[in-house]
């Protein structure tokens, strides 16, 4: 009766990988990693906006990064420092012309 029939194949399933379970990171770990990516991503932006804007208050500019972008996960203390960070990486990264008058600003 199965003469004629191809001999089927065994249907086998891919062997199970372990999973790990996602340790949290502790702050220090989340504000690097968000800082990381701020810089990333709006390096170019902060570098205009210093340029496009010489007087601009970098305290000011220090709450429109709080207001703006997200710091899940931060204590108060650690959002201020994650954008003074993202300030003084982004005008190392991309506007280097501005990064002693971003140091000195935010050090006041």
């Amino acid at each position: 009766m199965l003469a004629g029939c191809a001999a089927s194949t065994p249907v086998t399933s891919p062997t199970p990988t372990a999973t790990k379970s996602a340790t949290p990171l502790t702050e220090p770990q989340l504000l690097d990693k968000q800082t990381k990516t701020m810089v990333n991503l709006y390096s170019e932006v902060v570098c205009t906006n210093l340029t496009d804007n010489p007087d601009i208050d970098l305290n000011a500019a220090v709450d429109k990064v709080l207001a703006t972008y997200a710091t899940e996960g931060l204590s108060e203390a650690s959002r201020i420092e994650l954008a003074h960070r993202v300030l003084e990486q982004s005008a190392a990264k991309s506007c280097p012309d501005q990064s002693e008058r971003v140091a000195s600003d935010l050090a006041e």
